[in-house]
């Protein structure tokens, strides 16, 4: 039997709730987060509800720092970093390491968020954690465990899995994050999606971000628009985007292909990220060549 069910079951906020042993939702404002807790074989719904309070706190403490997060990192002052509260400081260290001027500290905030969670339940004495965070992220598998077989999807837009990633415990990936055109979040590329692994969601977050950007082509069937259009409160106003793709030609996509995976490789190097898998109008491209299979 869970391991405090009985207790948890009556602690129900009007932001999360638990829906299943081990399995707790959060519900609170942009925030949309599942929260899978075991420990050994069992769930363990304590843990999962430890996170799922920590996930309520930090929208209020991120919500207090608005002003920071909506400012290209470029304009924030180093020196002030240790300043920030932990989430802050987290998401601002994750998109420092991409080196992406003009990108604001929200192009790590869901992996981030989906980080602190996966760690508040293991706090709480879980031995194995999945946090997914809209798609965002971080998880913790229990030494010796079974693999985590992960469901991706290949057009954003379409939100329907098609691929499936298995992560095993030993392989150092902590963090899975998705971007790309109709995604929550606005994007410069015409990639359908682009899934990255790190070892941090944070760092997932942010590299998804800056690799679907970069699956890039000039092409007359690409219709772009200022950010400011599609979305009013928009972190990246005066940015161009992608508003519309039409079909590509099999060149573009090649080309995107080849900036977005050229990309891919300047933050494998550097230790950023462990492998992508990017998505055009049903073609595919990965690395490793066997991250990704197709659902059957």
């Amino acid at each position: 039997m869970d391991e405090n069910s009985n207790e948890m079951a009556e602690k129900q906020t009007s932001y999360f709730r638990t829906i299943k042993p081990g399995k707790v939702l959060v519900d609170y404002g942009p925030v949309t987060m599942l929260i899978e807790a075991n420990r050994g074989d069992q769930p363990f719904t304590k843990a999962a509800v430890a996170g799922g309070e920590v996930a309520v706190y930090l929208l209020g403490e991120l919500a207090a720092n608005l002003f920071i997060t909506r400012q290209a990192i470029s304009e924030l002052d180093p020196a002030r970093d240790s300043t920030y509260p932990e989430v802050l400081r987290r998401m601002v260290a994750s998109v420092r390491r991409l080196g992406e001027a003009d990108f604001t500290p929200m192009a790590a905030v869901a992996g981030t968020f989906s980080d602190l969670v996966k760690e508040a339940a293991l706090t709480a004495q879980a031995d194995s954690v999945v946090v997914n965070n809209g798609g965002d992220i971080a998880l913790h598998l229990r030494a010796g465990g079974n693999c985590l077989r992960v469901g991706i999807v290949r057009d954003l837009a379409e939100s329907r899995i098609t691929h499936t990633l298995n992560i095993y415990p030993d392989q150092g990936i902590y963090g899975i994050a998705t971007s790309g055109l109709g995604g929550r979040s606005l994007t410069k590329g015409i990639a359908s999606a682009v899934t990255v692994l790190a070892e941090d969601g944070s760092l997932a977050d942010a590299a998804a971000t800056a690799i679907a950007n970069a699956v890039n082509c000039d092409d007359s069937v690409v219709e772009r628009c200022l950010a400011e259009e599609l979305d009013p409160s928009t972190d990246i106003r005066g940015h161009l985007v992608t508003h519309r793709v039409g079909c590509l030609s099999m060149t573009s996509i090649e080309t995107a292909f080849a900036q977005g995976l050229e990309r891919f490789r300047q933050l494998y190097r550097e230790g950023m990220i462990k492998g992508v898998v990017i998505f055009i109008q049903g073609q595919v491209r990965m690395f490793p060549d066997n991250l990704a299979h197709p659902l059957e």
